[in-house]
């Protein structure tokens, strides 16, 4: 009921992992998602499920029946649907007093910064390399920590590009690195390797590993940081290692 404060009882179960105080800075806390897809849906739904007072959620984009084999916040009924809108919905259906903004655009060179301002962590369930570019370069301008994850096929990957650290560009030596964004440049990140299939397991299990960073970053626990990654294969016997690309 509205009426009642109903935060201590829905994440009572926290305590004893976190404190009381830490729970209530994760109530304080603001984030920002930039995609609800596979990877970013399901941080989402973890960091809704965490505590998190404040949350941005940032996707233009509609569900599409081929969404429904790895992203979390997909079904049948909402097919067509804009993906912010059905995420604001699942997140007042599980925390009825936390503060969502959904934004139903995809992150650019010009929004970018009014959406991420005033955020402690971002987190990234993009699935380009120009759109990460841009939030990369976003986040560090802003002092934001930046939480990378990333995956295709079989295979995954995250890590945690902070303020004063490597960034996202350098890790990657990509085209833009130290350039401007012109339309060549831009031209060359679009034709980057996008993702064209990925088992659902892997993308989950991404998305998860980046709502813990996020919580590390956030209660300013031990975290992993570029250049090292946490890396993901769901086919072989060393399915999980920690380690540089």
């Amino acid at each position: 009921m509205p009426e009642y404060n109903i935060y201590p009882l829905l994440f009572q179960k926290n305590i004893g992992t976190v404190t009381l105080e830490e729970q209530e800075t994760l109530r304080d806390s603001s984030v920002a998602i930039i995609g609800c897809g596979g990877i970013g849906g399901f941080a989402f739904e973890l960091l809704v499920r965490s505590g998190i007072g404040k949350i941005t959620i940032v996707d233009g984009d509609v569900f599409d029946i081929s969404n429904i084999n790895r992203q979390i916040l997909s079904n049948y009924k909402n097919i067509g649907k804009k993906k912010a809108k059905e995420a604001e919905k699942f997140a007042r259906s599980i925390n009825a007093e936390i503060e969502i903004t959904a934004i139903d655009k995809n992150l650019d060179e010009k929004n970018a910064k009014q959406i991420l301002k005033g955020n402690k962590a971002v987190v990234d369930g993009l699935d380009n390399a120009l759109s990460r570019v841009i939030l990369s370069r976003t986040a560090k301008e802003l002092k934001i920590p930046y939480v990378f994850g990333a995956c295709q096929r079989t295979i995954g990957y995250s890590t945690v590009f902070t303020p004063d650290g490597a960034s996202y560009e350098e890790v990657f030596n990509l085209p833009s690195k130290g350039k401007k964004l012109s339309d060549e440049i831009k031209k060359q990140l679009l034709a980057a390797q996008r993702c064209d299939s990925v088992l659902g397991v892997v993308s989950n299990l991404v998305g998860s590993i980046e709502a813990m960073q996020t919580l590390c970053v956030l209660l300013e626990k031990e975290h992993i940081e570029a250049p090292k990654f946490i890396h993901i294969n769901a086919f072989e016997l060393d399915k999980l290692r920690i380690g540089q690309l």
